[in-house]
C-alpha cells in the first residue's frame, strides 16, 4: 500500500497512484504559467510555459519545475537551476534593451560588441547571423537527467535592418526566439515557481 501524502499548496490537479506500481503515490501539477511568444518566422502565438510538478513515491516527494517549449520539449529543474536560468534570461534581456544602432553607421558590416560567432547558413533570408556567448544551465530532474538549457543573444542582418533575439534552447530543440520583455517574463515565471517550491509552507 502506498503512503498517502497531502497535496502541496500549489497543486491544482493530480493523478492517482498507479495500483500496479508498489510505493507509487500521487503526481501533482501546479497551474501553468504561460508566456506568449511571437516568433516572426512562424504564424500564430506559440506558448512557452513554466509549471510546478511533484511525484510521491515510497513516502518521499520529488518536486521540480518544468520549462516547456512551444514544441512541448521540456526541461526539469530544481529551484536553484530555475533561478540560474532566470538570471541568464534577465542578462540577455538587458543586452537586448541596450542595443544602439545609429542610422549613419553601416551596421550591417559590423559585428555587435557581444558577437562571439557567426552562422551564415542558419537563415537563407539573412545576410548574416551573429551569436553571443551562451549561458548554459545544466538541468536535472527525477525523470529527465543530464539535459541543459541555453540562452544567448542573437542578431539577424538583412539588407534593410538588424533584428535581435534572445534565443532560448530547451535540451536540443530548435531555439525559441524571444524579445527582451518576453525573456524577462519567462524569468519572472521561473522565479515565482522557484519561490513557491522553496516556500516552507509548501513542503510536507
Amino acid at each position: 500500500m502506498s503512503t498517502v501524502m497531502p497535496c502541496p499548496a500549489w497543486c491544482e490537479e493530480h493523478d492517482e497512484p498507479d495500483p500496479f506500481a508498489p510505493g507509487d503515490g500521487d503526481h501533482h501539477c501546479g497551474r501553468p504559467r504561460p508566456v506568449l511568444v511571437e516568433e516572426p518566422a512562424r504564424p500564430g502565438l506559440p506558448v512557452l510555459f513554466v509549471q510546478l510538478n511533484a511525484h510521491d513515491c515510497d513516502g518521499l516527494r520529488y518536486s521540480w519545475i518544468d520549462l516547456v517549449a512551444p514544441s512541448r520539449v521540456h526541461a526539469e529543474m530544481t529551484a536553484a537551476q530555475a533561478r540560474q536560468l532566470a538570471e541568464a534570461l534577465i542578462a540577455c534581456g538587458d543586452l537586448w534593451d541596450s542595443r544602439i544602432l545609429a542610422d549613419s553607421i553601416p551596421w550591417a558590416h559590423l559585428c555587435p560588441l557581444w558577437c562571439s560567432q557567426h552562422d551564415e547558413a542558419r537563415d537563407p533570408k539573412a545576410e548574416q547571423w551573429h551569436s553571443g556567448q551562451p549561458w548554459t544551465v545544466p538541468v536535472i530532474g527525477p525523470q529527465l537527467c543530464g539535459s541543459r538549457v541555453r540562452v544567448r543573444l542573437c542578431a539577424k542582418d538583412t539588407r534593410f535592418d538588424r533584428r535581435l533575439f534572445v534565443c532560448l534552447t530547451v535540451r536540443d530543440d530548435e531555439a525559441v526566439e524571444l524579445t527582451g520583455p518576453e525573456a524577462r517574463r519567462t524569468a519572472a515565471a521561473l522565479l515565482n515557481a522557484a519561490d513557491d517550491l522553496d516556500n516552507p509552507l509548501h513542503r510536507t
